[in-house]
């Protein structure tokens, strides 16, 4: 498995792994009829734009044979909390290359960025029904933030998992 730097040559498959991990994380969360309307080419604008933009830090997980099975993006807090300087936007994994240590070697690879930019500290959000939030807490993270957000048409609330010293999540990852 090799983690590595995105670049726009990934945005495919970036792409790809954002909409399927979504369509088994969060199925029984989400409308199936959202979810089954998830598209590719829309994934992958908002993927060009995000890699030029957004996400400063962006790094995938490619398997022996190059395919990329996981993301994790990351970079400056996005919603104006006012001690949080660092966020991770978001970490996926294909179903079936979770749960091998790939997700921290993703995450170690964002965090080290942010790191070297000087983030002082750490917010990731997660949906408060999504089954993978053991995650941030086996990490480390706790909740010091919760809001509500609007998704599919319903309205979900989400959690911000912290870490007042980003340094704090190293000594786990």
């Amino acid at each position: 498995m090799q983690i590595r730097k995105a670049t726009e040559n990934d945005i495919t498959g970036i792409a790809h792994v954002h909409i399927k991990s979504w369509q088994s994380t969060y199925k029984g969360i989400l409308p199936d009829s959202y979810l089954n309307s998830l598209n590719l080419e829309t994934r992958k604008k908002n993927w060009s734009r995000n890699l030029k933009m957004l996400h400063s830090a962006t790094y995938i997980a490619e398997n022996g044979d190059g395919k990329i099975v996981g993301f994790a993006a990351g970079g400056p807090e996005q919603t104006n909390h006012l001690h949080i300087q660092g966020e991770v936007y978001a970490i996926y994994l294909l179903k079936e290359y979770q749960r091998q240590e790939i997700g921290i070697k993703l995450m170690k690879a964002v965090v080290d960025e942010l790191v070297q930019k000087q983030h002082a500290n750490l917010i990731i959000w997660a949906l408060k029904d999504n089954p993978s939030r053991g995650f941030y807490e086996a990490l480390g993270g706790r909740i010091i933030s919760e809001k509500t957000v609007k998704m599919a048409g319903i309205e979900l609330a989400e959690v911000g998992y912290g870490w007042e010293n980003i340094l704090d999540i190293l000594v786990k990852l």
